[in-house]
């Protein structure tokens, strides 16, 4: 008897195969896999239980199982595209890329209308970095699919990763076209044009996207960081500040405007806001010391510390505090410097540092020393040969200078800074000026303007040596005067809010100067007296002291002041928060445009009133000061057209004389009594002794042939340049050289009044200090008036002496009167009789009067700025004579 059985032939087979993908549709996959199985135990070949059975092998974890039963499907029927794609798929999950990308190829073969084929080859190419590849699957996909834009995009994937970056741009364009909402594509757009070279599309492009996506920060990165690249500073910036209004504090933006602030006036808001937000970047923060250094030199200090702490041993961070240390005048300057040096020595930048503090140490040998060990290690270092140069100006060696500083401005070109060409030439403007060459100087200081525009004070040396030029036009220097806040920062208008405007109440008066002490300005002589003599009770007096140099006077000055400020360390902002803080009703400056002014401060209008005291022989040509100080003579009618301030003028004098002390006094008889002939000297600054003076002066001693000539200023008798211009000055005059004494400074300004009988007055640029010395010591001074006020100093000393008799109109007047003086001894013993005691009765050492009359000048102002009136000119006698508070 046979046993029982089933039939087990195909129809059965199919039977069981068709239960299977039923149980299998609808997630019964134990049940399917046993059915698929049973299958195969009846057709092992069966291709689509293989390839069904083979996919429930991976879906239930077994992917290499699943594989090979695929892969036996379609050695079993290879005409199946399914077969090969889910081949294609399981492979692709096992990380099998090069077989996965066959199959897919394999599957796009049999059935080429499929886009999906192409695409999934074209993914597992790319895994394989066979961009190439990648890209021609890519493209099959997009023939059968033309609107795609993953395709398209994908397509710009494989030809960026493959270095095709500007086919790649237009197929991510093209996506980006399809569906605008593809914001990758529109992005990577942009990085294809940039990578391609393109930057102009670039931009553009990245433009494009970020005001369609305004709130997305990446392609305004992408802009800022294209622009910088490309030279676009400008444009870099603003979209570095689109950017930061998106995001406040972006590092990469705060970054580009901080390195973008390079003008040496400009203040570096953004380095600063930079190393706020990254406290502990160590280059950030010296760079913000570098750049604070020079005019907010306490807070590069700071900042110096503050790098040291983050990098004990750099040589910058020790080089930068010690001469920030040495411009303050702290106590450590050296010491840094020199480890500075130990840190790096060879280092050329570092050894100039520490000259640099030497020579602010007062130690110029040391200085020098490190300046030449600079030019050893570098010597076309531009900034070290400035260095030397202004060793020599610091030294009043100006001749010596001029080589050092012409050597550094020639070396133009590579790594080298433009602002120590431009210091190059301000300092050899600087030497000029001293030798008397205010054609050159003018030049030199023009040339350094071109590179530092904005420098003030390279503008305010060129100011001030125009005020010497003789050839100078009156009207065009007072145009130049006007210019120069149009080249300062632009800073907001403060109001002077809480201001009692008390018209009678005590007045705060605030004066701002460099020369509270005995040298070297003409502090002393004008300054102390009217500081000392202010009545208390009208007047409250704070000094700014804007110098680090201090002496014995200095501390006269300090015990005359209700309040004393040293401010030569504070920047404009600091000072200006300073002044009004102490409440300053009308600020006066006594430095105008000569060296170590702050004229910058002064168009800040720290204080509601502002005026001007004269030492400085121009109008400001600031708007924010309201008055300069004046008299009839030295402003004779029509002189405020030259003046943007409003001119006071006082009864007396413009100024008030202070005589040193001095253990030297005037000679019972004159020196040509003792000498035979009579003695001609003049002791100004050699700057004033053009050659209009010399050819006066040599028609003179022509006149007068057996009369010499002493010629008195720094530098002079030692046979260098300024010895060597003036003697062949008066040579081209035919004036023999033994005529003339040329002698160097001594430590009593008096001593050689002495030896002379008559003070020769510069013409076009008077004496200031030199007259008052001179009659001082009894010696009358033969002056020439002038067109402007530089040249009218003389009329004004003079006069108010008593001695206008001595100042003259024109060349032959006073070749007149100095032939007069050289031969009419009655007249000459006239004008030096008891020449001391008439100037100690008159107006110019009248210091209560003086005093009295400024203070009247002061409260006239006061009053208008009470009541709401514009500043105006007007008299002081005037007013003492009830004729009103001035005239417009």
């Amino acid at each position: 008897m046979k046993p029982n059985h089933r039939p087990t032939g195909p129809a059965d087979a199919q039977a069981l195969l068709t239960r299977a993908v039923t149980l299998h549709q609808t997630g019964q996959l134990a049940e399917a896999a046993t059915l698929y199985d049973q299958v195969l135990k009846r057709l092992p070949k069966q291709a689509d239980a293989l390839h069904l059975s083979g996919l429930i092998k991976a879906q239930t974890g077994a992917v290499e199982e699943g594989i090979e039963r695929i892969r036996r499907a379609v050695k079993a029927d290879p005409r199946q595209p399914i077969f090969h794609a889910n081949l294609g798929r399981l492979l692709d999950a096992a990380e099998r890329w090069e077989a996965a990308a066959t199959a897919f190829r394999d599957a796009a073969r049999l059935a080429p209308l499929d886009p999906s084929l192409p695409r999934m080859e074209a993914a597992a190419r790319t895994r394989l970095c066979q961009h190439g590849q990648a890209a021609q699957a890519l493209r099959r996909a997009m023939l059968l699919e033309p609107a795609d834009a993953e395709s398209a995009a994908a397509l710009g994937d494989a030809l960026y990763d493959g270095g095709l970056f500007l086919p790649a741009a237009a197929w991510y364009g093209r996506a980006a076209v399809t569906e605008p909402q593809r914001i990758l594509a529109a992005f990577n757009r942009g990085a294809a044009l940039r990578d391609a070279g393109r930057a102009d599309g670039a931009v553009a492009a990245f433009r494009a996207l970020a005001d369609l996506a305004p709130q997305m920060a990446e392609p305004l990165e992408q802009c800022m960081q294209i622009r910088q690249g490309s030279g676009d500073d400008a444009g870099a910036l603003t979209v570095a500040r689109r950017l930061l209004a998106l995001v406040p504090g972006h590092m990469a933006a705060v970054r580009s405007l901080g390195i973008a602030e390079t003008r040496p006036t400009a203040d570096p808001l953004w380095l600063a806001r930079l190393a706020r937000l990254d406290p502990m970047a160590a280059e950030v923060v010296l760079a913000l010391a570098g750049r604070l250094y020079g005019r907010r030199t306490a807070a590069a200090e700071r900042l110096y510390r503050h790098a040291l702490v983050l990098v004990p041993a750099s040589g910058l961070a020790l080089s930068g505090l010690g001469l920030a240390r040495a411009t303050l005048g702290l106590e450590g300057a050296v010491p840094a410097v020199l480890r500075a040096v130990r840190v790096a020595p060879d280092d050329a930048a570092l050894a100039a540092n520490t000259g640099s503090a030497f020579q602010l140490a007062l130690q110029p040998d040391a200085a020098l020393s490190w300046h030449r060990r600079a030019l050893v290690l570098k010597p076309d270092d531009m900034a070290a040969w400035v260095n030397v140069g202004t060793h020599r100006l610091d030294a009043n060696a100006a001749e010596e200078a001029i080589p050092p500083l012409e050597r550094a401005r020639r070396l133009t070109g590579g790594d080298q800074d433009p602002g120590q060409l431009a210091l190059a030439n301000s300092n050899l403007g600087v030497a000029w000026m001293a030798l008397g060459l205010h054609g050159k100087a003018v030049a030199a200081f023009r040339a350094a303007l071109d590179q530092a525009p904005g420098d003030a004070a390279i503008r305010s040396n060129l100011l001030f040596c125009l005020c010497f030029d003789d050839q100078a036009d009156p009207v065009e220097v007072f145009r130049e005067h006007r210019a120069f806040e149009r080249h300062l920062p632009a800073v907001a208008a403060v109001p002077h809010r809480g201001r009692s405007r008390d018209p009678e109440r005590r007045l705060r008066i605030g004066y701002l100067s460099p020369d509270f002490q005995r040298y070297p300005g003409p502090g002393y002589h004008f300054l102390l007296p009217l500081i000392e003599g202010h009545d208390r009770r009208a007047v409250e007096v704070t000094c700014y002291h804007n110098d680090r140099s201090r002496d014995a006077t200095t501390g006269r000055f300090q015990a005359a002041a209700d309040r004393w400020r040293d401010v030569a360390a504070l920047s404009d902002e600091d000072l200006d928060r300073r002044i009004r803080e102490d409440g300053i009703d009308i600020l006066v400056d006594a430095g105008g445009h000569m060296s170590r002014n702050r004229m910058p401060l002064v168009a800040r209008r720290p204080a509601p009133l502002q005026v001007s005291l004269p030492l400085y022989p121009n109008t400001t040509g600031l708007g924010a000061v309201d008055y300069q100080i004046a008299d009839p003579r030295l402003a004779p009618p029509g002189a405020d057209a030259l003046h943007v301030e409003r001119l006071i003028r006082l009864p007396g004098c413009v100024l008030c004389y202070r005589p040193a002390e001095s253990g030297f006094a005037p000679p019972d008889r004159p020196p040509l009594e003792r000498n035979g002939h009579v003695t001609f000297g003049s002791f100004n600054n050699i700057t004033k002794v053009n050659g209009a003076t010399i050819a006066l002066w040599a028609r003179l001693l022509a006149a007068v042939p057996t009369a010499r000539l002493v010629l008195k200023w720094r530098g002079l008798g030692s046979g260098g340049g300024a010895d060597r211009r003036l003697l062949a000055g008066f040579a081209d005059q035919g004036i023999e050289a033994e005529r003339l004494e040329l002698r160097g400074i001594t430590p009593d300004p008096y001593q050689d009044y002495v030896t002379i009988d008559v003070a020769l007055d510069p013409v076009f640029a008077n004496g200031g200090t030199t007259i008052c010395d001179a009659l001082w010591m009894g010696v009358p001074v033969l002056n020439q008036t002038g067109p402007t006020k530089i040249g009218r100093w003389g009329a004004t000393l003079l006069a108010a002496v008593g001695m206008g008799e001595l100042v003259t109109a024109d060349d032959e007047a006073y070749l007149a009167q100095g032939l007069r003086l050289a031969t009419d001894r009655a007249f000459l013993a006239e004008q030096r009789e008891n020449l001391r005691g008439r100037m100690r009765r008159s107006a110019l050492m009248d210091e209560p009067g003086y005093a009295r009359a400024v203070e009247a000048g002061y409260r006239t102002a006061w009053r208008r700025w009470c009541a709401g009136l514009p500043p105006v000119a007007f008299d002081v006698a005037a007013i003492d004579a009830g004729e009103g508070e001035g005239r417009a």
